[in-house]
């Protein structure tokens, strides 16, 4: 073999290699690309522009509910259950919490890995439980453990549209590694969402059916906004008070939780008192998304 050909024969090998080793760095590239969008605002709880697509996107669909809500609030961004989303989320727990501050929110959650999925398509899902709910109460999509832990789920979806919730706050975390259900998913990316007042309480629908903003809370002064009860700025007071709850009020011999098994009576609305809700171990699972609600 003269040494032309050997040259070639060397250039050649050499361009392949080349190729191979930039066909790996683009594959690598891609999937550092779908933790880029989360890690380079670590410092932030939430990017802005997913904060402002949550948060329209959970006005919108609580103004959209069927049957119509006569009472639905509009919601709002807290910046105090934004900062509890964010210390939680950033324990990298599959798991409601903390158990104290679970007394006074609701909460929903949603992890994920692999590619690229913006907050509020996991809104959006929560959202899409509606197809397992009938108005107005949750009976048969409300698992519950250990008895039965599988079956449809909807309390992110009543939490979501729950009408006397009107403030909310999220954060996102990437967690380097995550045990969820016993398997270790790396550069998981966990979404936390932080509701109050809490939702989902024991033995009521999430809202009034009727006219849009026909009974709405006195305070909202008539305001209406995409059906929802809305209070211009212009009405509020100076110092709004943020992230204020109500106090449960227990009370175990009037109502039913929502857990029970099927044998027993389903559950009659009783507006008061209200009994704190339980939590729910289920968590629904598809092959790369899970999800949770605090109920």
């Amino acid at each position: 073999m003269g040494p032309t050909l050997s040259w070639f024969l060397l250039a050649l090998g050499l361009a392949l290699v080349q190729e191979s080793s930039c066909r790996a760095l683009l594959n690598a590239s891609r999937f550092d690309s779908v933790l880029d969008h989360f890690l380079s605002r670590s410092k932030r709880a939430i990017p802005q522009i997913d904060k402002d697509e949550v948060l329209q996107l959970h006005n919108h669909l609580r103004g959209e509910v069927y049957p119509s809500s006569s009472n639905m609030e509009f919601m709002e961004w807290d910046n105090e259950l934004e900062r509890s989303a964010e210390s939680w989320a950033q324990q990298c727990v599959w798991d409601h919490g903390p158990s104290q501050l679970l007394k006074s929110i609701g909460q929903n959650l949603a992890v994920h890995w692999g590619r690229y999925r913006s907050p509020a398509s996991h809104v959006q899902a929560w959202y899409d439980e509606v197809k397992d709910y009938t108005y107005p109460y949750a009976h048969e999509c409300n698992p519950w453990c250990p008895e039965r832990c599988s079956g449809a789920m909807c309390t992110h979806y009543t939490q979501l549209v729950w009408a006397t919730t009107n403030r909310v706050g999220c954060a996102v975390n990437v967690c380097g590694r995550m045990n969820v259900w016993g398997e270790i998913w790396e550069n998981a990316v966990y979404l936390v969402c932080n509701y109050s007042p809490k939702g989902n309480w024991i033995g009521e629908a999430p809202y009034k059916h009727g006219r849009p903003c026909s009974e709405c809370p006195p305070s909202y002064g008539g305001g209406c906004k995409n059906n929802l009860c809305y209070k211009d700025k212009a009405m509020r007071p100076q110092h709004e008070q943020t992230n204020e709850v109500e106090p449960p009020q227990v009370n175990t011999d009037t109502l039913i939780p929502w857990t029970v098994p099927h044998s027993q009576p389903n559950p009659q609305p009783q507006p008061h008192p209200k009994e704190e809700p339980n939590s729910v171990e289920y968590m629904s699972k598809d092959e790369f998304e899970l999800y949770a609600s605090y109920t």
